[in-house]
């Protein structure tokens, strides 16, 4: 479970990224640090929010 405040910045790059949401290795490792979890974390918590959409 993460707090609002990083569902928040992940859901805000999935939403400004939202025709192509699978962010590059890069963009995972700052959005990892950004959240202060790890990019495994990040990698999850986006696939679980493509399959939300689906």
């Amino acid at each position: 479970y993460l707090s609002n405040e990083r569902t928040a910045i992940l859901e805000q790059y999935y939403q400004s990224h939202i025709t192509f949401p699978y962010p590059d290795c890069e963009t995972r490792e700052s959005l990892a640090s950004q959240c202060g979890i790890s990019q495994s974390q990040v990698t999850k918590w986006f696939s679980n929010r493509r399959n939300k959409d689906k």
